[in-house]
């Protein structure tokens, strides 16, 4: 089940295996956004509560999932999704398919058995992934 509060935040639950999903993409999300720190003197108050913004964004959902999977995790998580982090979820989504474009060429190209497996593995964990991002931020995009 999905809602919105009035400030855009759709307020969506989560199972534990998605709630794995973010947790991991949240941190991706901070990485992916580091280097604008080096230059955040430079920008003016506008751009520097627009990265405020998207950091902030990705720590709500890192503090909702928990910083690390809890041993008994709940059956429904309820995460802040802003328009915002959904944009950078789908380009999280994005690059997990382009990922696994790249390992299947490597794949196709390995002839050790066991490598090949383990390609495989990375595959199905990143199409997991990347199904969950499709599925979240559609019911996201469906309560703004």
């Amino acid at each position: 089940m999905s809602a919105v509060k009035r400030n855009g935040v759709a307020i969506v639950g989560v199972d534990p295996s998605t709630a794995d999903v973010l947790r991991r993409q949240a941190l991706v999300v901070l990485e992916a956004n580091h280097h604008f720190f080096e230059e955040i003197l430079s920008f003016g108050p506008a751009a520097q509560f627009a990265l405020s913004v998207r950091y902030r964004d990705a720590f709500a959902v890192l503090d909702a999932v928990g910083w690390a999977r809890p041993d008994v995790p709940p059956a429904s998580v309820d995460v802040p999704i802003t328009p915002g982090l959904a944009e950078q979820l789908l380009t999280c989504r994005y690059e997990l398919g382009h990922t696994n474009l790249d390992r299947l060429a490597r794949r196709d190209a390995e002839s050790d058995p066991v490598v090949r497996a383990e390609i495989d593995e990375a595959i199905d964990v990143d199409r997991a992934a990347a199904i969950a991002l499709d599925r979240l931020v559609a019911r996201a995009a469906a309560a703004f």
